[in-house]
């Protein structure tokens, strides 16, 4: 018993089930014989009285009606009166009723015993009407017709009748008697197979109730108190557990198969938990690293949260040199109550090295979970670490990029053994990778770092040079030209015609080293400080002007025209005035220099959207398309003015960008070779100032 219910409400549903339907296969066929042995009772006492008892009892009574004619006849032929019917006649009659007496109590539908009694009777039916019969012949035979008869023959006549009498109703009684018996066997087996059909019939809703209430303290409970389990797992209760002694079988496996999913599921939980603590842990190490401003900031800080992260009790990091082999560093974390390791022994710090190298290659991590176990106390390395170090459990990491070893990670317990983890391990490597990836970029970024600052020293020296040179070239320069000066005004005595060509020589070379050195002179100030500008409103129209007056001459003496198309007087600028006409004049110098002879130069200006966009136009030998992108390169010229041996030192471009781009504008150039180009300065517009209503 469980619970106050049968044991048998504990098997499987399936045997439930087979008991069930046994209990049904027994009892209906029981009540089913039952009824059909009743009914077949019944009907055999019914076949009793229709085929055999009710034609005998109507044939004895035609037996003793047709006797008692017979004896009425007799006697009113005996006193002398004229009988309806022959007494005599009647003998054969009667003989046929007694063989349907006789066919009815002979029937099949009888037993035996029935038969034999019967049979008994009937014969003495017989004989008492047979010797009824003799009796009546002899007493008329030979007696004149309507004499008396006598009174000795009339009373063995009537005594022989009085016998036939008693024998008919001892059969008579008989009959009625066996129909009875039959009539209440019929009624007996009715009332039977109605109360085998109704008990069997009760004890069929009994069994089904009984199984109804069995099946459901066995299923129908237990698996609602299932499904309030899952209801409660679904409302977060992880731990909610299914009753695995209750109900039939196949429920109680279902309970225990739910709780081990259930198990399963809280192991699954608490390992993505673990992998999730891993991952921010990784997450934090990579942070750490990433804020350490050198190598060493950054080691020491992933053994220190790798450790803390992990649960460990020593974290050890050693670094290797150059040559993959030798220790280059150590780096060290602990819990508080542990000291520091000192240096490594010899023996062991020259396998770090190997160590590192065969990681790498083999399986990327070496785990122990206990250095004292005896198949691994067994290894010499194993028990020099564990004499050098107190470890007790071990994780080793290689720490490398690509093919080369930069160190080993070791993860110590040292008070006890541990099982490392799949997901600890994994973190650790990660955390390895971060170690590795730190000591590359903190190198490479320190290398870097020195580059720039040995760049920037260097193009500190080259600014300072180009000064100096600048300022000392120009020195001398002064002095050349006024010397030179002094010749040409013949201040030294006469020149010769030579003499003259010479100076001119001189001096165009001299005027051209004087540009040189203004033209470096300029970058150097706006590398060293910048486009300092002084901003002014400027007509566009007088900018043009200063600058064709400028260039005229020079247009003259080549033989270009220099052609200035009107400006609208209200297009302005907010320039520096000098700065942008100094751009403009070596846009247009450039322009004419390289512009043929007979060719022309069209300096002009427009409004576009909210720019103002001057340009400078030639018919020159134009720029090879190949050398545009470079043009604003110092010293760089293009090859066609080259070749065609045309001077120039390579630095107006990039001055005229600097200046235009200084003052928030931008350099736009197009040239087809020979064809011409087109430069154009795009400024900002100055907005018309409101005026008032």
């Amino acid at each position: 018993m469980n619970g106050g219910f049968p044991a048998v409400w504990r098997g499987s549903v399936a045997s439930q089930i087979r008991l069930l339907i046994g209990v049904l296969v027994i009892l209906v066929p029981i009540g089913a014989i039952i009824s059909v042995a009743t009914i077949q009772s019944q009907s055999k006492a019914v076949r009793a009285l229709t085929l055999a008892l009710g034609p005998a009892t109507e044939a004895n009574n035609a037996v003793l009606l047709d006797m008692t004619r017979a004896e009425s006849s007799w006697h009113e032929v005996t006193s002398g009166r004229r009988a309806h019917v022959d007494p005599f006649s009647l003998e054969s009659t009667v003989r046929d009723d007694l063989a349907r007496v006789a066919s009815g109590t002979q029937s099949r539908e009888l037993n035996e015993a029935d038969r034999t009694r019967f049979a008994v009777l009937l014969d003495r039916e017989s004989d008492a009407v047979a010797a009824w019969f003799s009796s009546a012949r002899a007493a008329l035979k030979g007696r004149p017709a309507n004499a008396p008869l006598p009174e000795a023959e009339r009373t063995q006549t009537e005594t022989a009748y009085a016998t036939f009498v008693e024998a008919n109703d001892t059969v008579s009684r008989t009959i009625q008697a066996q129909r009875n018996a039959a009539s209440v066997g019929a009624r007996d087996a009715t009332g039977t197979t109605s109360d085998v059909i109704i008990a069997v019939a009760l004890l069929v809703v009994l069994v089904v109730v009984a199984a109804g209430f069995g099946m459901q303290h066995a299923v129908g409970r237990p698996l609602a108190r299932l499904r309030e389990v899952v209801r409660r797992q679904a409302e977060n209760d992880v731990i909610a557990m299914a009753h695995q002694e209750e109900g039939a079988l196949e429920v109680r496996m279902l309970a225990r198969d739910f709780n081990d999913l259930t198990r399963a599921n809280a192991r699954l939980v608490d390992q993505q938990a673990a992998v999730l603590e891993m991952q921010e842990l990784v997450l934090d190490v990579g942070r750490g690293a990433r804020a350490a401003v050198d190598v060493p900031e950054a080691l020491q800080r992933v053994c220190s949260k790798l450790g803390a992260g992990l649960g460990a009790d020593r974290v050890l990091l050693y670094t290797l040199a150059e040559d993959a082999q030798t220790i280059d560093d150590r780096h060290q974390w602990h819990v508080d109550d542990l000291p520091d390791l000192p240096p490594l022994p010899r023996s062991l710090a020259q396998q770090v090295g190997v160590v590192n190298e065969q990681l790498r290659h083999d399986a990327g991590f070496f785990d122990l979970g206990d250095l004292l176990a005896h198949e691994a106390y067994d290894d010499e390395r194993a028990r020099a670490f564990h004499r050098a170090t107190g470890a007790r459990s071990l994780l080793l990491l290689p720490v490398g990029t690509g093919g080369r070893g930069l160190g080993i990670l070791a993860v110590l317990m040292v008070n006890a053994p541990r099982r490392w983890h799949r997901h600890e391990i994994q973190a650790a490597q990660q955390c390895s990778a971060i170690a590795a990836q730190s000591i590359v970029s903190l190198r490479l970024s320190q290398m870097q770092d020195e580059q720039v600052r040995r760049l920037t020293e260097l193009d500190r020296q080259k600014t300072d040079f180009m000064a100096t040179v600048s300022h000392e070239l120009r020195t001398p320069l002064t002095s050349i030209s006024g010397y030179l000066e002094l010749l040409v005004d013949g201040d030294f005595g006469e020149v010769s015609d030579g003499q003259h060509v010479a100076l001119d020589i001189i001096g165009r070379n001299a005027t051209r080293l004087r540009g040189l050195i203004e033209d470096l002179l300029v970058l150097n100030k706006i590398e060293i400080s910048g486009l300092q500008a002084v901003s002014e409103e400027v007509a566009v129209r007088d900018l043009l002007r200063t600058v064709t007056e400028t260039m005229e001459p020079v247009a003259a003496g080549g033989g270009v025209r220099l052609i200035c198309p009107d400006v609208p007087e209200e297009l302005r600028v907010k320039v520096d005035r000098g700065q942008v006409e100094r751009a403009l004049i070596n846009l247009g110098s450039n322009a004419v220099k390289f512009t043929p002879e007979g060719g022309e130069v069209v300096l002009s200006a427009e409004r576009s959207g909210a720019s103002t966009v001057i340009s400078v136009h030639d018919t020159g030998i134009g720029i090879p398309a190949a050398d545009l992108a470079r043009l604003s390169e110092r010293f760089f010229r293009a090859g066609n003015a080259t070749a065609a041996a045309i001077p120039g030192t390579g630095l107006g471009l990039a001055i005229v960008r600097a200046i235009v781009e200084g003052h928030g504008g931008e350099l736009v150039i197009a040239s087809v070779e020979g064809e011409g180009t087109t430069m154009q300065v795009v400024l900002p517009v100055v907005q018309p100032a409101t005026v008032p209503a």
